[in-house]
């Protein structure tokens, strides 16, 4: 699920040839939870259920207190925020039915260390890590699990284009235990650790994959 359809569908015909179940991509914009209800409720049509759910879309557009419009915030909280709970809602009653479901929520290591210009990202990003908690005790009784990754600074071309100078690059390396940038697969190994099996007594927590960024 996507707004940006071009690279999405690049992104499918790239992984079909390599993937046992070819990847069904649908166009959606997660701030219409109308379109967001009606999205989920076609794959589970497709697939036969939901046994898993990553919510990873969000905006972390720069911005001061002093730009934020009461117009601004709502949107901010609908990209970031809102959508990670409607869609969690949505898959709940597919996953009560089989009796278990690993939902993972993408927060962010913004907030972990109070970086400048994020205000209210950084306020739906905390937020997350609380709804995690509070989702993984109501949901726990039908044996679904609910967690948080909270990524670093991952080497994606949009993080490259903010933090495009040897400086900046420089400096969050200085701020990692290791010295190596995290990458985009960092992040998903931990989303299929903790969708798997393996994972199947962890619930209500946050797990960073920033290197030890401080």
């Amino acid at each position: 699920m996507d707004i940006a359809d071009g690279p999405s569908r690049a992104l499918v015909d790239r992984l079909t040839p390599v993937c046992e179940q070819a990847p069904i991509y649908a166009p959606c914009d997660l701030t219409d939870l109308e379109s967001l209800a009606a999205t989920f409720a076609g794959f589970e049509r497709a697939l036969g259920g939901i046994d898993i759910l990553v919510n990873n879309a969000a905006n972390d557009d720069r911005h001061t207190c002093e730009e934020v419009t009461p117009a601004y915030w709502d949107n901010r909280i609908n990209v970031n925020l809102r959508h990670q709970f409607f869609a969690v809602r949505a898959v709940i009653p597919a996953m009560q039915r089989a009796g278990r479901g690993a939902i993972v929520n993408l927060g962010s290591i913004s907030w972990h260390l109070a970086l400048p210009h994020l205000v209210v990202y950084q306020t739906a990003k905390a937020a997350i890590e609380g709804m995690t908690r509070a989702l993984a005790r109501d949901l726990g009784m039908h044996n679904i699990r609910v967690n948080t990754i909270v990524p670093g600074a991952v080497k994606t071309p949009r993080q490259d284009a903010l933090w495009h100078s040897e400086g900046e690059t420089q400096r969050i390396l200085d701020s990692q235990c290791l010295k190596e940038r995290v990458m985009p697969s960092d992040i998903a190994a931990m989303a299929l650790f903790l969708a798997s099996d393996d994972a199947r007594m962890c619930t209500a927590h946050s797990y960073f994959v920033d290197a030890g960024w401080r």
